[in-house]
């Protein structure tokens, strides 16, 4: 029984510090991709109004983006003066 713990006990500590990588891996991709779709948007946005979106705001006003997605974007993401999508906080 001991020897059963014992096994049991080893297999945990190799396997919860790379389920905490696998986290932090997976939250990379999403940003990356939140990040494709945001730029999509902006591009969609220009080819539709015929000018650079401002700020996101003009993005959500104008149902280019949902609202999860908007609370989410500008958490991360902010536009500059030239309409290009900028990270926030150099992440």
């Amino acid at each position: 029984m001991t020897l059963v713990l014992f096994i049991i006990s080893v297999l945990l500590l190799l396997i919860i510090p790379n389920i905490g990588s696998y986290q932090g891996t997976a939250q990379e991709t999403g940003n990356s991709a939140l990040e494709t779709v945001v730029q999509t948007q902006i591009d969609l946005y220009e080819m539709k109004k015929h000018t650079t979106p401002k700020t996101l705001e003009d993005l959500h006003g104008d149902g280019f983006l949902s609202e999860s997605q908007y609370s989410e974007v500008k958490r991360l993401f902010t536009i500059d003066s030239s309409g290009n999508l900028v990270k926030l906080n150099g992440e």
